[in-house]
């Protein structure tokens, strides 16, 4: 296999692409191909990847599943992730994880994990992939529509997430709370508080929250950050950065602006400007569903075995 870097899924890659309401359905092509995912950005999605004909391998969380013809498996967008797959049909369907929880709290999400032979939801959700898998390019913009809605209404009958995993994660984000102001704080040490690996902590976190363990720390160090860019003015962007953890006062720079869609100083600059208004939360992290990668994303690029 050789290693081409792209900046976008090969054409040869991709049979159809529909974009519609809160999803997007993309029929992939015949070939077979394997994806070494590293998220470069947080994205918020979670991915259907359905089988119809072939097989294939997902890797993701500290767990490793195969996939038959008329199974399905989710994988987690903002987490790394393997992907392999032999000569056959397959369909992606990419969700919003925020709603998919909203739509129905307590559904199982653990990724890497095969479904649509053992339980009577999750069956009759892989019929419906399967079903939208055939009909491709006979569907119209419409029918796709209808098809997102039908199959996200079904993932409620999907099992339910495990109560031991989801205990895990919500002391873990207490613990997190407790010593955000720790500049030093590793995931590492969150983990090892709960008793767990980090691989369990970041496959349950990604699961439950959409995000890695990391991830959600940086997220909140820099939620932290500014609140403090909006009420403590006299304190220079690098103190405050350097308070939350972050010691590059550049490297922070770039994650305000990629989470904030601003800069520390523009943000400050608006605090000053509307009080009111330039609270913690007033300018809203950047969402949407966005093109991602099937193919590996790491630092901009893109990286793909074929």
């Amino acid at each position: 296999m050789e290693l081409t870097h792209l900046a976008a899924p090969p054409d040869a890659m991709l049979e159809r692409a529909v974009r519609t309401g809160p999803g997007e359905l993309l029929w992939l092509g015949a070939e077979p191909f394997e994806v070494r995912c590293e998220p470069a950005r947080a994205t918020g999605l979670l991915k259907i990847v359905a089988v119809a004909e072939g097989e294939g391998v997902i890797a993701q969380g500290g767990r490793r599943t195969l996939l038959r013809e008329g199974m399905f498996a989710w994988v987690q967008s903002d987490a790394p992730f393997e992907l392999s797959m032999s000569r056959g049909r397959r369909l992606l369907l990419r969700l919003p994880v925020s709603v998919v929880q909203q739509r129905h709290p307590g559904v199982d999400l653990r990724t890497a994990v095969a479904r649509g032979e053992e339980h009577a939801g999750e069956r009759v959700v892989a019929g419906l992939l399967r079903q939208i898998l055939r009909e491709g390019s006979s569907l119209s913009e419409r029918d796709c529509a209808a098809a997102v809605g039908v199959v996200l209404e079904a993932i409620g009958m999907c099992g339910r997430a495990p109560e031991l995993s989801r205990t895990r994660v919500e002391r873990a984000l207490a613990e997190i709370e407790l010593r955000l102001g720790d500049p030093a704080l590793q995931p590492a040490d969150i983990a090892r508080a709960q008793g767990v690996s980090r691989r369990y902590l970041d496959g349950a976190m990604a699961e439950q929250l959409g995000s890695s363990l990391a991830a959600h720390i940086r997220r909140r160090r820099l939620e932290r950050a500014a609140s403090e860019l909006a009420t403590r003015q006299d304190d220079a962007v690098f103190e405050i950065a350097a308070r939350w953890g972050f010691r590059d006062t550049s490297h922070f720079t770039r994650l305000f602006r990629g989470h904030f869609a601003t800069t520390p100083a523009a943000y400050r600059r608006a605090a000053q400007e509307r009080p009111g208004d330039a609270r913690p939360g007033a300018l809203r992290p950047r969402q949407g569903i966005g093109m991602t990668k099937v193919v590996t994303e790491k630092a901009g690029a893109v990286t793909t075995k074929r």
